[in-house]
């Protein structure tokens, strides 16, 4: 039994402290809570990890960063949605769009943004984007009476732009030059689409008496019949009313507080009673919120004409008639042209 004890004491006894660690041969490392020397301490850092561990790490890893980016598009979708709904009640249809646009970009098949893209798109007589949203939600129910109620307002709004009877429409096309005929075809229809037709097609040949007494009916049917409204309003420009011709298009701002087609309609009004500093301020407004609709364009285009900006102005014709390639309307460049290039006074 003596021998034994003195063995484990040997043992013990066998230990420095003064060397490392773990080989007990070289000089331990100063300065850290374990004492190791400089080749031992550096080949158990260098100790191999499972590659287990290292896939399940970086599993998680991937996991996190995920559930991070998913998250970010969730909020930032939230975000915009937000704002496109604060837009629709301040009737910025345009900004709504816009706002809808970069939801659905990242959820396309989102119910809500559908939805109120279908009002922002209805009320900016966007046909196609409309189209876009409604197919995606046609067959979709909804309990949210209040959003439901907006998408039916909205899409009675846009509904205004199609006749019913489009065999009609078609003879009042093929007839649009021919004044008596469009005279005759007026009181053959009760439909008030086809009438504000017949007359936005007598107001190319100036009887602003008849177009105006045409659009008076259709009124009389429908106050808020924005064709109607808007065709009354260059009636009045044309005649000099120009108070009449604003309050107008302040009626029809009260739908889309950012209609293009009248802010520019405005900053002609202005432009045509010599108001060129607040024709400049409606014309730059509408340039703003789409600086490629022709309307825009067009107001910018003149009152840059009368500001005696003529290369602007041939500039922003030249615009015009490149979209027209891909549009095929030329209406718009048609009626500018000559007020550009001199061949009719505008005012």
């Amino acid at each position: 039994m003596q021998e034994n004890h003195s063995v484990e004491g040997a043992s013990e006894s066998h230990f420095n402290e003064s060397l490392c660690a773990n080989c007990q041969i070289n000089v331990y490392e100063p300065g850290y809570a374990i004492n190791l020397c400089s080749d031992c301490r550096k080949s158990l850092i260098k100790y191999p990890i499972p590659k287990w561990i290292k896939f399940f790490a970086l599993g998680i890893l991937a996991v996190m960063v995920i559930s991070l980016l998913r998250t970010q598009q969730y909020i930032s979708a939230a975000v915009h949605l937000g704002k496109a709904e604060n837009a629709i009640d301040q009737k910025h249809f345009i900004t709504a769009q816009r706002e809808l646009s970069l939801v659905l970009n990242k959820f396309p098949k989102d119910f809500n943004a559908n939805a109120y893209m279908m009002v922002a798109s209805a009320y900016n007589f966007d046909f196609e984007a409309y189209q876009i949203a409604f197919d995606k939600i046609a067959d979709i129910k909804t309990e949210d009476e209040n959003l439901l109620r907006k998408v039916n307002a909205a899409s009675e709004y846009i509904a205004q732009s199609f006749p019913k009877d489009t065999l009609m429409y078609k003879r009042t096309v093929a007839v649009a030059k021919d004044k008596e005929k469009l005279l005759a075809m007026v009181d053959s229809t009760d439909e008030i689409v086809l009438k504000t037709h017949i007359a936005n097609f007598l107001f190319e040949t100036k009887d602003y008496d008849r177009v105006d007494d045409i659009v008076n009916k259709v009124l009389a049917v429908d106050p808020n019949f924005y064709q109607a409204l808007s065709l009354k309003t260059a009636v009045k420009r044309n005649t000099a009313k120009y108070d009449e011709a604003l309050a107008l298009c302040d009626r029809l701002l009260a739908f889309n507080a950012e209609d293009i087609y009248v802010l520019s309609q405005k900053a002609r009004i202005e432009l045509k009673r010599k108001h060129d500093r607040e024709a400049a301020v409606f014309a730059s407004k509408a340039l703003s919120l789409d600086p490629d609709n022709d309307s825009a364009i067009e107001a910018t285009a003149m009152v840059d004409y009368f500001a005696g900006r003529k290369k602007e102005s041939l500039a922003s014709l030249a615009k015009i008639k490149a979209h027209e390639t891909h549009s095929g309307d030329s209406t718009i460049s048609k009626r500018l042209s000559p007020i550009i290039l001199g061949s009719e006074i505008y005012r």
